[in-house]
């Protein structure tokens, strides 16, 4: 259970400043990769996303925004933050919650993912809470637009989450990605005297679909997997010098890919086995922590075109 914490209220403690950083939100002492940001809907209900997928938060009345006429996009509208023309997004309408009156909104989280930078319009962050991997329980199967569910404590009070799928926002935000992927994979080759498996495991339905048809085009064998403990659990079916590749998400329930890849990097058999960390989590300083603790690619997801790149240079054959 995570310990009990006392609400956050960004402009509360930033009253003076026209910008939120988030960085000063965050304890210096904790683990990016299992910070996150929780924040309310217009429902009542409770929405969390990881800090490392996030870069700051913007007081929402103070932008200049040039608002879209085109009443069935999801976009709201472009604004200029720092030089940069940045897509906006109102979180509630895209969860499928009730749209407030514009002053409602209080906040813009900017986002980074997936080679595409956009903000969500919020109404006010609650906290920065610590979520373990196993504290989450996938929640894909009832929720579309949600990965996992957990349990938190707020105001002594103890609450359901949703943390959303990240993965699948950007590709309602920016529809032609998946059109871009495909056109992708229509260039890339097979991979040639392939006989090992490549084993791969990510939390997301929508990624695990793409990735499995850039598998099909590169003509390689393979098992995937909803989170690194099926996948670790399934490591005593196949012959060590039968694997070629591990593939592992980072954020994932049960276990994440941080101690999939410690356990793998710690049993001998798989030391000559390459892993790519597949993830829209990692800025640089990640990048290098991950490859120090074993990972020899990391790969930004929906790249298909990188990580068919990377699977040709690193499967075993």
């Amino acid at each position: 259970m995570i310990a009990d914490k006392s609400k956050t209220s960004a402009s509360a403690l930033y009253e003076e400043e026209d910008e939120l950083d988030l960085v000063k939100l965050v304890t210096t002492s904790a683990n990016d990769a299992n910070q996150y940001v929780v924040f309310s809907g217009s429902n009542g209900e409770l929405y969390a996303k990881n800090v490392s997928k996030l870069e700051e938060l913007l007081v929402y009345k103070d932008l200049k925004i040039a608002k879209n006429s085109d009443k069935t996009s999801l976009i709201i509208g472009t604004a200029d933050i720092r030089g940069k023309m940045t897509t906006l997004v109102n979180f509630d309408e895209w969860m499928g919650n009730e749209v407030l009156e514009d002053e409602a909104y209080e906040l813009v989280v900017m986002a980074s993912y997936g080679g595409h930078r956009f903000g969500m319009i919020i109404q006010s962050v609650e906290n920065i809470v610590t979520i373990e991997a196993d504290e989450m329980v996938d929640n894909s199967n009832d929720n579309p637009k949600a990965t996992f569910i957990t349990k938190l404590t707020l105001r002594g009070q103890e609450r359901l989450c949703t943390i959303f799928d990240s993965d699948k926002l950007l590709l309602d935000i920016f529809d032609r990605i998946d059109g871009e992927s495909q056109d992708a994979l229509e260039r890339i080759k097979s991979v040639k005297n392939s006989t090992k498996r490549i084993l791969f495991a990510d939390d997301s339905r929508f990624v695990r679909k793409m990735v499995e048809d850039l598998f099909i085009k590169l003509d390689v064998k393979y098992d995937i997997y909803h989170d690194g403990k099926d996948l670790f659990e399934a490591l005593p079916s196949f012959k060590a010098d039968d694997i070629g590749l591990f593939i592992t998400d980072l954020e994932m329930p049960g276990m994440g890919g941080r101690e999939l890849m410690e356990r793998i990097r710690n049993d001998e058999r798989y030391e000559d086995i390459a892993i790519i960390v597949h993830t829209n989590m990692a800025n640089d300083a990640m990048e290098s922590a991950l490859k120090d603790q074993g990972a020899n690619a990391v790969i930004g997801k929906i790249n298909m075109l990188s990580l068919g790149d990377a699977i040709k240079e690193l499967i075993r054959l």
